[in-house]
C-alpha cells in the first residue's frame, strides 16, 4: 500500500513539474560588452550570458554603456536587438507550435525585425505604448516613462498610447512619438 501511495505521489509531481515548465522560446545568437541577465527562475542577475543560451519567458536582459545582444524566435527567426542602456523583459508562450510573442521594454534603443506573425501575435509594451506587430522591422527608442519614438523601416504597426488610447499606424519612413500625457503623433521622413 506504502509503495502504490508513494507511485502515486511520484506521478502527480512529475505531471506538475511538466505543467509549470517553461519553454524555451528563443536563444540569443550574438552578445557583445556588458550584458546582464536575469533567468525567470533567479531572482538577482548575472553577467554568464553568452551566444546559444536558450531564453524563456520572464527572462530578463540589461545592456551597459557598451553592451549589445541579439535574440532570436525559435518558431520563425525573428530577431530583437537590443543595444546600450536597455532593459527588456522577454515573455510569451508556445500555442500549436507558434510562439505568442510579447516583449516588456522599461527602456533602450531596440531593433525589432519580425517574420510574419500567421497564427500568433507579438505585442511590444512600454511604460507609455502598446505596439502590435504583424510583421515589419521597426526601432523603439523608449524613454523609460518620458515617451517613445518608433521609427518604421519596413510593414505597419499599430502604436497605442496608454494614457490617451489613441492609434496610430507606424509605416516605411515614418516616426510616432508617444508620450506619457497622451499625445501621440505621426511623422514623415525621408530615407535619409
Amino acid at each position: 500500500m506504502k509503495s502504490f501511495r508513494l507511485k502515486i505521489i511520484i506521478s502527480l509531481l512529475i505531471i506538475f513539474s511538466f505543467s509549470i515548465a517553461k519553454e524555451t522560446l528563443g536563444l540569443v545568437t550574438k552578445t557583445k560588452g556588458k550584458v546582464e541577465y536575469k533567468k525567470f527562475s533567479s531572482k538577482k542577475f548575472t553577467t554568464d550570458f553568452y551566444r546559444g543560451l536558450g531564453l524563456y519567458g520572464d527572462d530578463n536582459i540589461r545592456t551597459g554603456d557598451n553592451g549589445f545582444s541579439i535574440y532570436r524566435y525559435l518558431d520563425d527567426a525573428s530577431s530583437i536587438k537590443i543595444l546600450k542602456n536597455s532593459d527588456a523583459l522577454i515573455q510569451g508562450s508556445v500555442n500549436k507550435r507558434n510562439i505568442v510573442k510579447h516583449v516588456e521594454v522599461n527602456n533602450g534603443l531596440l531593433n525589432f525585425n519580425i517574420d510574419k506573425q500567421e497564427n500568433a501575435s507579438f505585442t511590444v509594451v512600454t511604460p507609455t505604448s502598446i505596439a502590435t506587430v504583424k510583421g515589419t522591422d521597426f526601432w523603439l527608442f523608449c524613454n523609460g516613462p518620458e515617451g517613445d519614438r518608433f521609427i518604421g523601416v519596413e510593414g505597419d504597426v499599430e502604436v497605442k498610447n496608454i494614457e490617451s488610447g489613441s492609434i496610430v499606424i507606424l509605416k516605411e519612413n515614418t516616426a510616432v512619438v508617444s508620450s506619457s500625457n497622451g499625445n501621440i503623433s505621426l511623422q514623415n521622413m525621408t530615407p535619409q
